[in-house]
């Protein structure tokens, strides 16, 4: 009896079969492995950014401060400032007066302190006697110093911030990210 060509069935083989499965596995593994590579790398430049982007505010919070500073004073290793009061109670600016040399905003004053609370960094607003409000202007902060050198002219700081993507492949700790500030006060002598 002879055949025809309908009965004939098509199908892969078994060698093909675990071919294509293998392949099928190398390539999802790879894609696995850069997926999870993706994930790490973001995770550490988001660490980077939000580490950089703490480190800059504190650096401009306390040059800005210190630049508009009457006096500054260092006492268990918290800087505190005294500026002048820039707004009325409406809001408004003040009107500066030029007295002797040197600008004057009228009375009352805010004295602002820096310091470190556990891993934060923080900024304290005292307008004349109230309350205050407090602020954490960063995060994993590991120490906070304050040269007391000469603060009727300069202020000199350093602040070490923990860092936030700690993988590391060999071994040892890895070091925090020390930022340093020296402002010259506002009324502050001739600078060399």
């Amino acid at each position: 009896m002879k055949s025809t060509g309908r009965n004939i069935r098509h199908a892969f083989t078994l060698v093909e079969m675990m071919m294509t499965v293998g392949c099928g596995s190398l390539m999802l593994a790879a894609i696995m492995t850069a997926g999870v590579a993706l994930q790490r790398s973001f995770a550490a430049v988001e660490g980077y950014s939000v580490a950089e982007g703490d480190q800059l505010r504190v650096l401009d919070y306390i040059a800005m401060d210190c630049r508009r500073a009457l006096s500054a004073s260092v006492a268990n290793n918290t800087l505190t400032v005294t500026v002048p009061v820039y707004y009325d109670s409406n809001s408004d600016p003040k009107t500066p007066a030029l007295t002797n040399g040197a600008l004057s905003y009228g009375t009352g004053s805010v004295t602002i302190t820096y310091s470190r609370s556990g891993s934060n960094f923080n900024r304290r607003i005292v307008v004349s006697d109230s309350g205050g409000t407090t602020t954490a202007i960063a995060t994993n902060v590991a120490s906070f110093t304050v040269s007391p050198q000469d603060l009727t002219s300069s202020v000199s700081c350093s602040i070490t911030f923990s860092p936030r993507f700690t993988y590391l492949p060999g071994p040892g700790p890895i070091s925090g990210t020390t930022v340093y500030c020296n402002t010259f006060l506002r009324n502050a002598g001739a600078r060399h």
